[in-house]
């Protein structure tokens, strides 16, 4: 007995060890490991002076998943009539993280990182649904501008963007077909508020000017007032005691009133009716009583089709009434794009209330209609890439001009003018090892200059897999993630710079 149960005890080890030996192994292959190291050398020709010396730059991020990133759905049978609760992009993980800098090899704790995208929840009768969460969407957002071309991930959209819009409680009532020509198509009902709301607290009456008092004692702060420190600029209000100190003795104000029981109406529509061919989708939403808050009335509309292989095209619209404002505009925006493989164009047009038509959103200022183009063309290195038209050769052209209108009405007349041409080839010597010349070259007009010019030329050398030396030589510079009729920032014309060399080598996990 005994010698089976020690046998039975030796068994249940070694199929413990090797089990935690594969599940180890599995975990750490579904660790997320990204790490770099750059040392520099580089010199800068400035008009204010030559500036050198060395730069070392380091990032790492490891990520370790607890639970992998994926949408939670409530499991159902295979009946006609269920509700469904579904969390998207839920995820937890481990995460230790540094962005590039300067600093000292400072350790980065792991900590926990994790969210939950967001819920929906809906009951389903057949291909009837109805929704119970998350809130309507009364917005239309179907024309929106391209990305710059020089992009990285601190891009965003939202600074550009047009998006008529007004919140709401509420639900949606709608049927989904997917073997119906794919149509989803509902109604849409929503309230600005609901049984539960309340006002607003009390805020500072900046019409009536302040007292300056100094008290030397605590003191009990009454119910229509508020008191600034003005040393700390910590504030108190009704029911605070306050410490000795100098304050603003500030009057108040109702807050603002509480939103309940007016509501709004929306509808949604999408269906190809052509499958890839022609692809439709409309939206039309409007607050149907006066107070409500941003009240309303959007539409967009988006038409996309791919009638051959490698073919792209959009065309999308959004327009939005406001009911609440005095001059009573309509402003709108519109966007049409095509891309064939290698070759890009498009047109985005909008009115004076949005960021191309100059609309200052500090002091509500409009502009006026105006326009943006843009035509690319673009090769990328991939093989397996659309574009790709000889292996390892990555290179384009591109041309943009931004609020062409209004640079057209200037005085004097401006034409606003963008061009970049880059280039960059791989040659590999051999499995590991490779050479890689490289140059850009940025082109603008009007400028401080008649023309302003930046451009970089270079070589990175690959000796090993992860491991890059890079020489560059530049000379102006550019602003990134922008659309704005000036992108050069420093010409390599006039004097403005006079150009930079950086040497450096990166070693990558």
């Amino acid at each position: 007995m005994k010698k089976y149960l020690l046998v039975s005890l030796t068994i249940l080890f070694a199929a413990a060890f090797v089990w935690a030996a594969d599940d180890a192994a599995t975990a750490d292959q579904n660790i997320a490991i990204e790490a770099d190291a750059t040392v520099s050398w580089g010199i800068d020709f400035s008009p204010g002076g030559i500036r050198h010396g060395f730069n070392n730059e380091a990032s790492w991020k490891v990520k370790f998943p607890i639970y992998k990133k994926a949408d939670r759905t409530s499991t159902r049978g295979n009946v006609p009539v269920y509700g469904e609760v579904v969390l998207e992009g839920a995820e937890l993980s481990l995460l230790s993280e540094r962005k590039e800098s300067n600093e000292k090899n400072d350790k980065v704790p792991f900590t926990v990182d994790g969210k939950v995208k967001g819920l929906k929840a809906k009951l389903v009768f057949y291909d009837v649904y109805l929704s119970a969460f998350s809130k309507p969407n009364f917005s239309a957002n179907y024309a929106e501008i391209w990305k710059p071309i020089d992009n990285d991930d601190d891009y965003e959209p939202k600074d550009y963007r047009y998006k008529p819009a007004f919140d709401g409680f509420g639900t949606k009532l709608g049927y989904a077909n997917k073997d119906l020509l794919g149509l989803d198509v509902g109604l849409k009902f929503g309230s600005d508020g609901n049984w539960k709301s309340e006002d607003g607290k009390k805020v500072i009456d900046y019409s009536t000017a302040p007292t300056q008092t100094n008290i030397l004692t605590e003191t009990k702060i009454a119910a229509d007032e508020i008191w600034v420190n003005i040393v700390t600029g910590k504030t108190y209000s009704k029911d605070d005691t306050v410490p000795p100190g100098t304050y603003l003795q500030y009057k108040t104000k109702a807050g603002d009133p509480a939103q309940h029981s007016k509501y709004a109406i929306g509808f949604d529509l999408s269906i190809k009716p052509l499958d890839k061919m022609l692809e439709l989708a409309l939206t039309v939403n409007s607050t149907l009583n006066k107070g409500y808050s941003k009240g309303n009335v959007n539409f967009g509309a988006e038409v996309k089709s791919a009638p051959v292989d490698g073919l792209e095209l959009k065309a999308g619209f959004d327009g939005g009434y406001a009911f609440a404002t005095t001059t009573k505009d309509f402003d709108w925006d519109t966007v049409f794009t095509a891309q064939y493989k290698w070759v890009g164009a498009g047109v985005y047009v909008g009115s004076a209330g949005t960021v191309i038509g100059g609309y200052d959103a500090d002091t509500k200022t409009r502009g006026r209609v105006d326009m943006a183009v843009f035509a690319k063309f673009e090769t990328k290195a991939d093989k397996d890439d659309a574009t790709n038209l000889v292996e390892g050769l990555d290179a384009g052209v591109y041309v943009g001009m931004y609020q062409l209108l209004a640079k057209l009405n200037a005085t004097p007349k401006e034409f606003p003018f963008f061009a970049k041409v880059w280039g960059a080839y791989t040659i590999n010597i051999n499995d590991s090892m490779s050479i890689k010349p490289f140059a850009n070259v940025w082109l603008e007009t009007p400028h401080a200059q008649k023309v302003g010019l930046a451009y970089d030329v270079g070589v990175t050398y690959s000796p090993a897999e992860k491991v890059e030396v890079t020489a560059k030589w530049s000379q102006g510079k550019i602003k990134e993630n922008k659309h704005e009729v000036k992108i050069i920032e420093k010409s390599a014309t006039g004097g403005e710079h006079y150009g930079a060399f950086v040497l450096s080598l990166k070693v990558s996990y």
